[in-house]
C-alpha cells in the first residue's frame, strides 16, 4: 500500500465485510507511517458528520474520558441507520486521533465520510424515512433517484480538491469502499453497452483522475458468502505460509482469474478477469484470523439516546415507539451493541474444507 502511494496519489481500498476488524489494523499501520501524508475518505458515515469528526481529530491533549465522549457523540449521528455498530470505525477514529498527537497541525490526518447527507433530526415520520431509503435503494427495477455511488464520488472530488488547495501537501488520499462501491472499473452494462453510466464510486473517481488512481482489493469473503475461485486463492496464500503481502494484479494468476465476487447484475462481469476490476491486491491475515467485532462500548449508557434509538428503529420498521420498546429484537440490539463483542466468521469449517481441497491437489 505504501509503495503504491509512491506511484499514485489516490488509493481506493475495496474492504472486506463491514464488521471485520483485522483489516483496520492494517489500515491504521499504513496511515501511522510517516510516509502517509494524506487524508482518509470512507463510505461509512454521512457526509455532514465530517465536521464533527474532524473537530475531534484535530483536538489535542484530550483525556481518555473526553476522547470517549467525542467518539460516542460522533457515533450517535454517524449514519442513516439507527446506529452503525461496527467497532472498527470507532477504532479507526480513535487511532487517527492518537496518531495526530505526534504530528504538526499541517501534517495531521483528517477523515471525511462520503455517504449521502442525512440528519435524524430532520426525520419526523416513517413515510419520510422510507421514502428517502426507497429513493436511494428502490425495491424494484427502476433507477434510483439518489445515486449513492455518484454522490459519494462527487463528495470525494470536491473535498479532495479543496484539501489540496488549502494544503498542497495533502494530495494523497486513502479511500475505503465496500463491495462494488470499490470496483475501480466495471464492464459494460447490458442490454445497452453504450449507455453512459458509472456504476461504482471507485470507477467515477478513476475516470476523474485516471492517471493518479489505483484500486486495491484486500483478501476476504464476498458479500455472497463465497471464497474467490472456490478457495484457490486462499489455498495459494496458505501454501506460502499466509505471509502478508501486496502486489499488482496485472499478468499474475490472481489477475487472470475470472471475476466472481459480488456484483449488482446486468453488467457482464463474467467476461472479465480480476485485473480488469482492480490494479492491485493486499493479502492481510487468513480467514481463520478474521474477527467480526460489533458493539460501541457505552453508546447506550446515555438514556436519551436509548429513547432516540427506539424512535429511529420505529421509523425504520414502520411500527410505533411503544412496539419498538417492547420488541425483544430491538432490546437485544441495545444490550448487545452497548459492549464490544468479538467473534470468528461463520462457516469457517466449510471455508477451510474448500481451501484444503486445493492443498491436496
Amino acid at each position: 500500500m505504501l509503495k503504491s502511494f509512491e506511484e499514485k496519489d489516490i488509493i481506493v481500498l475495496c474492504e472486506r465485510l463491514h464488521p471485520e476488524f483485522k483489516q483496520y489494523e492494517m489500515i491504521v499501520e499504513i496511515i501511522k507511517d510517516k510516509r502517509f501524508t494524506g487524508n482518509v475518505y470512507t463510505e461509512v458515515g454521512v457526509f455532514n458528520a465530517g465536521e464533527q469528526i474532524n473537530e475531534f481529530l484535530l483536538k489535542e491533549n484530550l483525556s481518555d474520558s473526553e476522547i470517549k465522549e467525542y467518539l460516542l457523540t460522533i457515533f450517535r449521528d454517524l449514519d442513516m441507520f439507527s446506529l452503525w455498530p461496527n467497532y472498527n470505525y470507532y477504532y479507526l477514529l480513535e487511532s487517527i486521533y492518537q496518531i495526530n498527537q505526534q504530528r504538526q497541525l499541517t501534517e495531521k490526518i483528517q477523515l471525511f465520510p462520503l455517504d449521502v447527507m442525512f440528519s435524524w433530526d430532520s426525520i419526523k415520520c416513517n413515510e419520510q424515512y422510507n421514502m428517502f431509503m426507497d429513493m436511494m435503494e428502490p425495491q424494484n427495477n427502476f433507477p434510483q433517484i439518489i445515486n449513492r455511488d455518484v454522490i459519494m464520488a462527487r463528495y470525494f472530488i470536491r473535498k479532495y480538491d479543496q484539501e489540496k488547495y488549502n494544503n498542497p501537501n495533502k494530495k494523497k488520499a486513502l479511500v475505503i469502499m465496500n463491495t462494488y462501491h470499490g470496483y475501480t472499473r466495471t464492464p459494460k452494462y447490458l442490454p445497452h453497452p453504450t449507455e453512459p453510466h458509472t456504476y461504482s464510486t471507485a470507477e467515477y473517481i478513476y475516470k476523474t483522475f485516471p492517471n493518479s488512481t489505483k484500486g486495491i482489493l484486500i483478501n476476504g469473503i464476498s458479500n455472497s458468502w463465497e471464497l474467490v475461485a472456490d478457495g484457490k486463492w486462499d489455498a495459494a496464500f496458505r501454501f506460502m505460509g499466509n505471509k502478508n503481502v501486496g502486489f499488482d494484479m496485472k499478468d499474475t494468476p490472481f489477475g487472470k482469474t475470472k471475476f466472481d465476487m459480488y456484483n449488482f447484475g446486468g453488467n457482464t462481469f463474467e467476461t472479465v478477469n480480476f485485473e480488469y476490476i482492480f490494479d492491485g491486491m493486499v493479502f492481510y491475515e487468513p480467514i481463520e484470523n478474521f474477527e467480526v467485532v460489533v458493539g460501541i462500548p457505552g453508546i447506550f449508557d446515555d438514556k436519551a439516546f436509548v429513547t432516540e434509538f427506539y424512535r429511529r428503529t420505529a421509523l425504520e420498521e414502520r411500527i410505533t415507539i411503544e412496539e419498538a420498546m417492547s420488541s425483544k429484537e430491538i432490546n437485544d440490539y441495545i444490550k448487545d451493541w452497548n459492549v464490544k463483542k468479538e467473534n470468528k466468521i461463520d462457516d469457517l469449517e466449510k471455508f477451510n474444507n474448500l481451501i484444503n481441497r486445493w492443498m491436496t491437489k
